[in-house]
């Protein structure tokens, strides 16, 4: 039991623990929708604060394209029309990429965990697989943007009624997770799918913020 505690505090700490995973991304190229105006500074319902740059600024800050090594070029190509985003919450700091995009005019972010962040033990940090979660993005009429993760809880309930059929695996202590394995074409047919569900209370999480823009950056 103790153990068992142990684990759903991390998944309250870490805020991305308690929602979808997925191995591979919830974007194609082809769906990428870049919106300048969620670069900015932003503070969230939560009282965190959230720097978002465009992830080309940031990685040629230092790193001029033509000085480029032939790893950073593929990063940056890859995620060029991706956010860097820096969270703030209680003295913790967390970095993500953020890759927007539409399904059927409804705006979306693709988060990923950078690695190599602070306050992770290397032996904890070496059994670390990273992974992609979907996001519901809404810009409101007074300009707040409402962003909803795709929560686990959900899901596991179309897996275990048998709603729903896409690849996945499951892990931890007991199989209780899942983890989609589906690639990113099937992703998409599956949020096409869910979006167009008859339930109404598809996208209640406990995952979600409402971020206030307190500063605008070029």
């Amino acid at each position: 039991m103790k153990t068992r505690n142990v684990l759903l505090g991390i998944c309250f700490i870490l805020f991305t623990s308690c929602v979808v995973k997925s191995l591979h991304p919830f974007y194609t190229k082809e769906t990428i929708s870049f919106d300048k105006n969620f670069i900015g500074d932003w503070r969230d319902s939560k009282n965190g604060t959230w720097k978002v740059v465009s992830f080309i600024s940031e990685m040629t800050k230092d790193n001029p394209v033509a000085k480029m090594k032939e790893d950073d070029l593929k990063i940056y190509k890859e995620y060029k029309n991706s956010y860097y985003i820096l969270r703030e919450f209680e003295g913790k700091k967390v970095l993500f990429i953020a890759t927007p995009f539409k399904i059927n005019h409804q705006k979306f972010l693709d988060f990923f965990p950078l690695d190599h962040q602070e306050d992770i033990d290397n032996l904890l940090e070496s059994h670390s697989v990273y992974t992609h979660s979907l996001v519901k993005y809404d810009v409101q009429k007074n300009g707040e943007i409402e962003i909803k993760w795709l929560d686990e809880d959900k899901i596991k309930t179309l897996f275990k009624e048998q709603k729903i059929k896409i690849k996945h695996e499951t892990f931890g202590l007991i199989n209780e997770d899942y983890l989609l394995t589906a690639n990113s074409k099937e992703l998409q047919k599956f949020v096409e799918k869910y979006m167009a569900s008859a339930d109404v209370e598809k996208w209640e999480t406990s995952t979600q913020f409402t971020l206030h823009k307190v500063n605008a950056r070029n």
